[in-house]
């Protein structure tokens, strides 16, 4: 999974980089919304809703991969003239490589370990949900058609490099339909959040979020169908 979501990131970049120079942009602000998707509080939910439990835990695995090249990649872009050193200061990258290692490795977690961890996870898909929406009513649309193209360059790029990802590793079943449907995912919030960190043009890059969702009401509902037949 994580190879492939390697692929689909590594090739957005070059796609969203050639686009972003021609129209004479600034990189840091309009290139991370073409590459990171929103994989955890939207992907996950409707992933749970259309797949079940087995796509649900395809899409975690697609979901902490993006997290991690995010974190790494994605601070990079953002940061990579003023502290390149920057990303092996965060726990989230070593968190989401510990989650994945010990998922690997098959440990067994203490019962009650387990337990309280599972509760958490059970109450962060509603989490999740309240907080893209409560985000994205604070966003206001700016630079509309710019915002428009670069968020659905994110949908529709994703979701071409999902299929080609599907048929090189010939993947199949529920494994196949969550690699899409991540990968056709709008701008991930994150954006914003990291933007704002770095000093960037985070209003901008909120627009774009916004406008790659409003986007996603039309596309998410054609893919799903498509892929639930």
């Amino acid at each position: 999974m994580f190879i492939s979501v390697c692929i689909i990131i590594g090739v957005s970049s070059i796609i969203g980089y050639l686009t972003v120079k021609k129209l004479n942009l600034p990189i840091k602000v309009y290139l991370p919304p073409i590459l990171f998707a929103n994989t955890g509080n939207m992907g996950l939910p409707l992933i749970l809703f259309a797949f079940g439990e087995t796509g649900f835990y395809v899409g975690i695995l697609y979901m902490v991969s993006t997290t991690i090249l995010h974190y790494t990649i994605g601070i990079m872009i953002l940061n990579y003239d003023k502290s390149p050193l920057e990303i092996f200061k965060l726990p989230l990258v070593y968190s989401a490589v510990a989650g994945v290692v010990l998922s690997v490795s098959e440990v067994e977690i203490p019962t009650a370990l387990f337990r309280a961890v599972d509760l958490l996870g059970e109450a962060s898909i509603p989490t999740m949900i309240f907080a893209l929406g409560y985000k994205l009513s604070e966003v206001r649309l700016t630079h509309v058609g710019r915002s428009f193209l670069i968020g659905g360059m994110r949908i529709l790029v994703g979701v071409m490099l999902g299929i080609f990802v599907v048929w090189v590793f010939k993947l199949d079943g529920v494994a196949a339909k969550v690699v899409i449907l991540q990968s056709a995912m709008p701008p991930a919030i994150f954006n914003f959040v990291l933007a704002e960190k770095y000093k960037q043009d985070s209003k901008t890059v909120a627009s774009i979020i916004l406008a790659g969702t409003i986007l996603s009401i039309i596309t998410t509902p054609i893919i799903l169908s498509f892929l639930m037949k």
